[in-house]
């Protein structure tokens, strides 16, 4: 007979979801050995669920030999050895929030208006061009492409036409051996991870950042060093002196989530850092194309081809699920990196490589992304008129320059877990700051609200609800 105090039993999904949650935190290694566990107040307060339900799951944890609790001093996490193959089971979306979300996000599609950042207009997908050279592919290619790619970095055709696309749009000058296709920048960054990182090293990372990004440089088990950035990037002062970081992420060209970009100054400073470090700057370039004003900005590798891993996505510019990306590899790493690339999946998908490179090398590519931006303007005015006209000199909005969402920063109102569940109840979906950030309490009255996969009505639609609920 079930066990009602079970979490994996229960009937309070609720309940499972949290317990779930924390045990993934230790883990990933969020929640480091040795480390205090949070105050049940604190865990509750950002999950929105109440204080007794997370003293419950405590108890549960305790239970199973995941923490202790010391009287008068609180529950701390217990060294369980090596967890590396618990870790490898537990998978977070790209872009999954933080809070009890992050386990429930494959369970059912959310049907609402959803304001989720960095997420393109699934309804505008080229689909019937796309679906048109796909037949064709398959109608002519040789029977030899079902087999094995023999070369783990892809297709060479699309390798040669992701240079001539980032030379006319990035100014990157790269060839196609340097360039290594991947299933999204999700794997990309993953593989640099386990090539550069292992347990006990340094990487400095964006605060606030992707929480995808957070718990894959979790996972390596080394000490994340978070840096703050401001309307000029990543703050590069800020950088450890006293540790020599392996790598560095950041996001130059359009700072997720706040959007600003890394100004000259600070690429120079930055790049010179890594120079007398010996650190890798991992540069995540996910939806930059989408500029309203001026040209798109250039890549930080331009300056330095040696010290910089180049990351870039379908994802954003055609559609997630296609699960493309590629980076642009150093000469020093690329050997290492395409061994490992092998080890961990041969190669990706054939077709779709072949496909991709023919939709790129027709034009297509580069023809939908100035039809998108053009749509995505007016979706990113709507929301700015909409918010203004809600809020008035309430609302001040930032990062609206480029890419498929602003930040939107409301005086006098807190935005957390708690909230966004209210405002899901009315089947609106919004993504308060604080979700992306490792520090908190910095961003507590700011919204990161998406426009990409949002209709004008939609929009117009939610805010007004959200200014009624709020």
């Amino acid at each position: 007979m079930p066990n009602p105090s079970d979490p994996y039993t229960t009937a309070d999904t609720k309940t499972k979801r949290v317990y779930e949650l924390l045990r993934e935190r230790i883990f990933k290694g969020r929640y480091a050995a040795g480390s205090r566990l949070p105050s049940t107040r604190d865990i509750a307060s950002e999950l929105g669920v109440s204080r007794a339900l997370v003293v419950e799951v405590y108890e549960q944890l305790i239970a199973e030999g995941y923490s202790e609790g010391r009287q008068g001093s609180g529950t701390y996490v217990l060294d369980l050895g090596s967890s590396r193959s618990f870790q490898d089971r537990l998978t977070t979306s790209d872009d999954a929030p933080a809070g009890i979300m992050s386990t429930e996000f494959a369970e059912t599609r959310f049907n609402g208006i959803d304001f989720r950042p960095s997420f393109p207009a699934l309804e505008h997908i080229p689909y019937k061009k796309w679906k048109e050279i796909t037949l064709s592919v398959y109608d002519n290619v040789h029977s030899s492409v079902f087999g094995y790619e023999e070369d783990p970095a892809g297709n060479w055709l699309l390798r040669t036409n992701i240079c001539r696309y980032l030379l006319r749009v990035k100014g990157i000058q790269c060839s196609p051996s340097q360039v290594v296709v991947t299933a999204g920048a999700t794997q990309a960054i993953a593989l640099l991870c386990r090539l550069l990182l292992k347990q006990g090293d340094t990487v400095a990372i964006e605060d606030p950042t992707a929480n995808f990004i957070h718990s894959i440089f979790a996972s390596t088990g080394a000490d994340i060093v978070p840096v703050p950035v401001d309307d000029h990037g990543l703050c590069v002062d800020d950088l450890p002196v006293h540790s020599q970081p392996k790598c560095v992420f950041v996001t130059p060209s359009h700072q997720f989530p706040f959007g600003s970009i890394l100004s000259i100054g600070r690429r120079i400073q930055l790049l010179d850092y890594a120079r007398q470090t010996g650190s890798y700057i991992i540069e995540d370039d996910y939806d930059s194309e989408f500029r309203y004003a001026g040209m798109p900005v250039h890549a930080l590798r331009e300056l330095d081809a040696e010290r910089v891993v180049y990351v870039g996505t379908f994802s954003k510019n055609l559609f997630p699920s296609l699960r493309l990306g590629y980076m642009v590899v150093p000469q020093e790493i690329l050997k290492p990196l395409l061994h490992l690339k092998r080890m961990t999946d041969m190669q990706c998908p054939s077709l779709s490589q072949i496909t991709l490179a023919r939709f790129m090398a027709d034009g297509h590519l580069e023809r939908h992304i100035a039809r998108m931006k053009r749509i995505y303007g007016k979706r990113r005015n709507r929301l700015i008129s909409a918010l203004t006209e809600a809020f008035g000199s309430g609302v001040t909005i930032s990062g609206d320059a480029a890419g498929l969402h602003l930040i939107a920063k409301l005086s006098g109102h807190k935005f957390d877990s708690r909230t966004a569940a209210q405002v899901e109840e009315q089947n609106i979906k919004i993504y308060p700051a604080e979700r992306y950030t490792i520090t908190k309490g910095k961003y507590e009255e700011s919204l990161i609200m998406g426009f990409g996969n949002v209709t004008e009505t939609q929009i117009a639609e939610g805010i007004k609800t959200i200014a009624e609920l709020i």
